[in-house]
């Protein structure tokens, strides 16, 4: 095995080596299930699929572990008053932006995950974690609430590089909430109208960042591989490395994985800008293999600028493949590597190179095309592109379905066939340019 990922943590492009020689555990931080999801999302959990497909394709056994955070000021805030039967009222709330998650992912060709848990199902844990950090003196109560000590863990800030001292050094005498530093975090947010669940310290729910730390505990000691979008490393992540490792006195991760964001037209996706696009609605009017295959055509530790244009050039691309690999038998992950091996076909070794070079897709894809001919001439390139594609990448092939034309397209055609039976080439080119522009492409019979 030669894969290389980029490591968060150590700012460098590291050998993967795991903890184990059979298994590898995975924890990707998932959705806060408060709205649809975007197409940002997309973008992270393609990426994290294409990780766990290469890890099986390698013979690695996968414990992929993926939470939803389903307690959250967003959720609380929308679901009707009293908060009495709590759970049961966010059970009601979320399941339909869950089960939208769903959809998507599976329209996306994503892999099932291990393990899908949510806060709501995690609450002893938590409350577990949070009293042995207070008996290591990681933690102390203010009233009905709970904090994190920046100040007690001295690696804070070795994962985002922001820096203890630094955060100390701005600390003002006057700290909110009694507070010891401005940088001290929930871990336990008490609710003096006793809602929510009980706790030693009363009622009150979990803070943000102890769910995952508890959550990790639950399926898995030390994890292999952390995950999640870009915007999660700092706050997020630093304080799930400091409470975790604090707690239960081993390193939470040995590789963090960050997926850059994903851009609308070069700015940020943002309800305040109106620019956020569902992944449903993008995935209802277009094709999710193409949407796929766009994810595909970039690295993703940088930033992705999407355009409707950049979408519908990918689907070109993609269908160019669809219509060559559609009729060509699938080769299973369990026989994928064994058949690379065997056939040695330098291109498709390169491009598996490539996937394992720090999940470098888009170069995978640049050597498909530059050796199309390749595969169209030989059975076996062919059928070992498919399952590179299939198996790896995670694209799915299937029967172009025939696509209804209409009558202004239709009249179009009529047009240019009898311009071409009078010989008027020019008025013949003039409407099959037309055509092209219209996303149809033209090939003519001999008169």
């Amino acid at each position: 095995m030669n894969l290389k990922l980029s490591n968060t943590i150590s700012r460098k492009k590291e050998p993967f080596v795991a903890q184990s020689l059979t298994y590898v555990t995975m924890y990707v931080c998932g959705i806060t299930p408060y709205s649809y999801s975007h197409i940002g999302h997309a973008r992270v959990y393609v990426t994290f699929d294409i990780l766990h497909r290469l890890l099986k394709v390698l013979g690695k056994k996968v414990t992929y572990i993926r939470n939803f955070t389903d307690i959250d000021d967003k959720i609380l805030d929308r679901i009707p008053l009293p908060h009495t039967q709590i759970e049961e009222k966010i059970t009601q709330f979320v399941q339909p932006f869950i089960a939208d998650f769903h959809s998507g992912l599976q329209k996306l060709n994503c892999l099932p995950v291990s393990h899908e848990p949510r806060v709501t199902q995690t609450i002893p844990e938590i409350i577990e974690l949070v009293e042995q950090l207070i008996a290591k003196k990681h933690a102390y109560v203010v009233g009905n609430d709970v904090y994190y000590d920046i100040a007690s863990f001295s690696a804070y800030g070795k994962l985002s590089g922001h820096p203890l001292e630094n955060l100390l050094a701005g600390s003002r005498v006057d700290v909110a909430d009694g507070k010891k530093n401005p940088g001290d975090f929930a871990l336990w947010k008490g609710n003096s109208d006793g809602l929510y669940w009980s706790s030693p310290w009363g009622y009150g729910r979990p803070g943000w960042h102890i769910e995952c730390s508890a959550m990790v505990g639950k399926y898995a000691k030390t994890l292999d591989i952390h995950g999640g979008g870009a915007d999660l490393m700092f706050p997020h992540h630093e304080n799930e490395c400091a409470q975790s490792e604090a707690g239960f006195g081993y390193p939470l991760a040995s590789y963090w994985m960050h997926v850059e964001f994903l851009l609308m037209n070069k700015e940020k996706m943002s309800k305040s800008l109106g620019n956020v696009l569902l992944m449903k609605d993008v995935l209802e009017k277009n094709k999710p293999m193409a949407f796929r295959f766009l994810m595909l055509q970039h690295g993703y530790n940088k930033p992705l600028s999407y355009s409707d244009d950049d979408l519908a050039a990918a689907e070109k691309a993609f269908d160019r493949l669809n219509d060559l690999f559609w009729r060509v038998e699938s080769i299973s992950d369990i026989d994928f590597m064994q058949a690379v091996l065997e056939q040695d076909i330098p291109f498709i070794s390169q491009a598996f190179a490539a996937i394992e070079d720090d999940l470098g897709s888009a170069k995978a894809i640049a050597l498909i095309f530059e050796h199309i001919s390749e595969i169209k001439n030989s059975p076996e390139a062919r059928k070992l592109t498919k399952a590179l594609c299939e198996q790896v990448l995670g694209l799915k092939f299937e029967e172009p379905k025939e696509q209804e034309i209409s009558d202004e397209i239709k009249t179009l055609i009529e047009q240019r066939e009898i311009a071409r039976k009078e010989k008027n080439w020019v008025q013949a080119d003039q409407i099959r340019a037309q055509l092209v522009a219209l996303g149809y492409d033209v090939k003519d019979k001999k008169l």
